[in-house]
C-alpha cells in the first residue's frame, strides 16, 4: 500500500513537473512535510496521505488512491498550485526546478522530425507541450537549443480554435534539421520518467494527426 502511494505521489509530481520543495511549499502550514517520502525516509502518516492530495491536486484521498485515478486536467487544480505552476513556468521558461529544464527541450523534441523547409504555426507547437507550457502564448526561437532552427516567413495563416474563434498567427520554417547531437542534449534535460510520458504522448498526438489526414 506504501509502495503504490508513494509511486502516485511521484507519478502525479513529475507529470506537473513539480519538485519535493515545490509540494512542500504547497503544504506550509499545514503541520507535514512531504520531502523525503519518495526516498522512504519520512514515513506516510493518515495527515498526509489525506491531506497531500486534496491541498496540491485537489483530488480526496478515497479517490487518489483508486488505480483508475489518473491526473487531474491543469484547470481543475487547486489556485494555489496553478499560481506555483504559473510563477515557474514564467520564470526563464522553466518547468518545474530539480530535473526539469526549459520549455526549448520540449520544444526540440516536438520539430525533431520536421524537414528542412517545414512550415507550421506555433500553436501546433505548444498545444501538444506538458502543461503547464501548453497554456503559454510565445516560444522563443532565437535562443538556446532553438537558436537557428527557425524563421518567420512573415506570412500568417488563419485557423479556428476549439471554441470556434478564428485566430490568425505567423507561419515558421525550418531552415536547420534537429541533428542527434541537440537532441540528446535536449532529452538530457528532461527527467527520464517525464521524458518517456511525453514522448508517448507525443506519438499518440502524431498518430491521430496522421490519421485524420488519411481520412479526408
Amino acid at each position: 500500500m506504501r509502495e503504490k502511494f508513494d509511486d502516485k505521489c511521484k507519478r502525479f509530481r513529475m507529470h506537473f513537473n513539480l519538485s519535493e520543495d515545490d509540494i512542500d511549499l504547497l503544504l506550509k502550514g499545514k503541520g507535514i512535510k512531504y520531502k523525503g517520502l519518495e526516498s522512504g525516509t519520512r514515513i506516510i502518516t493518515l495527515d498526509i496521505a489525506e491531506t497531500l492530495p486534496l491541498v496540491v491536486y485537489g483530488i480526496e484521498y478515497c479517490v487518489f488512491k483508486k488505480e483508475e485515478t489518473i491526473f487531474p486536467k491543469y484547470e481543475k487544480l487547486p489556485e494555489a498550485t496553478k499560481a506555483l505552476l504559473e510563477s515557474k513556468s514564467n520564470a526563464g521558461n522553466k518547468v518545474g526546478s530539480k530535473g526539469t529544464k526549459n520549455k526549448a527541450s520540449y520544444v526540440v523534441i516536438v520539430i525533431k522530425d520536421f524537414k528542412v523547409g517545414h512550415q507550421f504555426i506555433k500553436s501546433e507547437i505548444i498545444s501538444v507541450l506538458p502543461s503547464p507550457l501548453n497554456l503559454e502564448k510565445a516560444i522563443d526561437w532565437n535562443k538556446g537549443l532553438l537558436a537557428g532552427l527557425v524563421k518567420n516567413t512573415n506570412a500568417s495563416k488563419y485557423w479556428v480554435d476549439k471554441e470556434g474563434k478564428k485566430r490568425r498567427e505567423a507561419i515558421y520554417e525550418m531552415i536547420k534539421s534537429v541533428k542527434s547531437g541537440l537532441l540528446e542534449k535536449a532529452k538530457k534535460s528532461i527527467e527520464p520518467e517525464a521524458l518517456k510520458e511525453f514522448e508517448e504522448k507525443l506519438k499518440d498526438s502524431n498518430e491521430k494527426k496522421a490519421l485524420s489526414k488519411k481520412t479526408r
